[in-house]
């Protein structure tokens, strides 16, 4: 095995771990007690769950791309997560952080795209990782909005 093979490897394991590290940190989908949040809301979460577990669909889908040296699901999972960060669902809030950290995660799956485009496996698995911080870091955040108003991000669907 030649000396690139062995480090696109080790480049694509670390990915892997990193990725399955942060999935696991963002389908934490444990809720506290139910009783005192009102229907509407608890729906709005279930949507949201949901919401994210087809994101996670979707990252999967794309590190078998990176593990199976397949452009085609690369593609496809970056797409999808592209398409799914504009859409309603994806914004739990509107303030300039958050929309910075939608922004650059839009950016980083469209260079994904176009690694997977140009057969570039090291490019599209650093991308990777890009995207995988900023999951990380936009759902750390996320969690301290929610501890700081100690109110639900998800508002009542009217």
């Amino acid at each position: 095995m030649t000396r690139s093979r062995i480090s696109g490897g080790l480049t694509l394991l670390c990915a892997g771990v990193l990725a399955a590290w942060s999935l696991g940190v963002a389908a934490d989908d444990k809720e506290p007690s139910q009783t005192d949040v009102p229907p509407k809301v608890r729906q709005s979460k279930k949507d949201l769950s949901h919401f994210m577990r087809l994101k996670l669909e979707a990252s999967s889908k794309l590190l078998e791309g990176l593990a199976m040296e397949d452009f085609t699901l690369i593609k496809e999972g970056a797409k999808k997560l592209n398409t799914m960060s504009t859409a309603e669902k994806w914004r739990v809030t509107n303030d300039a952080v958050y929309r910075n950290f939608s922004g650059e995660f839009q950016q980083t799956t469209k260079e994904l795209m176009d690694a997977a485009d140009n057969g570039n496996l090291d490019r599209a698995a650093l991308k990777w990782m890009d995207a995988t911080m900023s999951c990380i870091e936009c759902h750390r955040y996320a969690r301290s909005i929610t501890i700081a108003s100690n109110e639900p991000l998800v508002e009542e669907q009217r």
